[in-house]
């Protein structure tokens, strides 16, 4: 089995391997390894600004594939969940679209962090018709509160390669229990679960030797293929379905 630090390298390698560069006008578009909910390849863009300053912007591709596959996204709610959801990463929204100015010396984590918004967002709304009446991730929050759950939300944690990862809940240490991070993936798929296995294992080095990692899997009227939960298992990443929940209840309680 690989090491965390095997894994880095690997995801790392895969990362700048699978990216690819043309030239549009004054923008350079970057096609990602990464698919959005419709199997394309999510796909941003770069416009050299003033001293040396850069936007870098996914061209508001992200919010139109919501609203044209049923996203209503008018309602003040929904306006507000979007913005908590990129703005925890620091990635802002204008004019419809996902936005951040980075310089030379940050560019990498800003490229980072707009990735991040936009596969947060894709996830958190992939089954966002008007009938959805929560996200996955206030169905957690609300399952960690009803169950007296102490916990911290979106907490951002610096990796071992420079880069910051943001996690969705942090339970602290106890007596009996150590540091617990949480993620929530509300669309188990091949990048997402290398996305927060990547997340893992660049932090779990600059955390204490015995913190935990858990991640809230929707399983509620979806399949969620066998080699997902695996994968979590493998790196030392304590998967929870869904529909089981109540059975890490007391590990997270305690």
């Amino acid at each position: 089995m690989k090491t965390g630090s095997d894994f880095i390298s690997s995801y790392l390698s895969w990362l700048k391997q699978g990216m690819q560069f043309s030239n549009i006008g004054e923008y350079t578009e970057i096609t990602t390894p990464f698919l959005d909910n419709n199997n394309d390849h999510i796909q941003i863009y770069i416009k050299q600004q003033d001293n040396n300053q850069y936007l870098l912007t996914d061209d508001g591709i992200t919010i139109a594939e919501l609203e044209m596959s049923g996203c209503d996204l008018s309602t003040s709610k929904r306006k507000q969940i979007l913005s908590f959801l990129v703005n925890r990463v620091g990635v802002n929204i204008q004019d419809s679209e996902l936005i951040v100015s980075a310089n030379e010396y940050n560019f990498p984590q800003k490229k980072h962090s707009l990735i991040q918004a936009i596969l947060s967002v894709n996830d958190m709304f992939m089954l966002a018709q008007s009938k959805v009446k929560s996200l996955f991730l206030e169905d957690v929050e609300e399952y960690l509160s009803l169950n007296d759950i102490r916990f911290t939300p979106t907490i951002q944690f610096l990796g071992k390669s420079g880069l910051s990862h943001t996690f969705d809940f942090v339970i602290p240490s106890s007596r009996s229990m150590p540091e617990r991070l949480i993620r929530t993936l509300n669309d188990p798929n091949k990048e997402r679960t290398e996305s927060i296995l990547f997340s893992w294992n660049d932090t779990r080095e600059m955390r204490s030797k015995n913190s935990l990692m858990y991640v809230f899997i929707n399983d509620i009227d979806k399949h969620v293929k066998s080699d997902i939960p695996s994968a979590f298992f493998q790196y030392g990443v304590k998967p929870i379905l869904w529909s089981k929940r109540g059975d890490a209840l007391q590990e997270l309680t305690a």
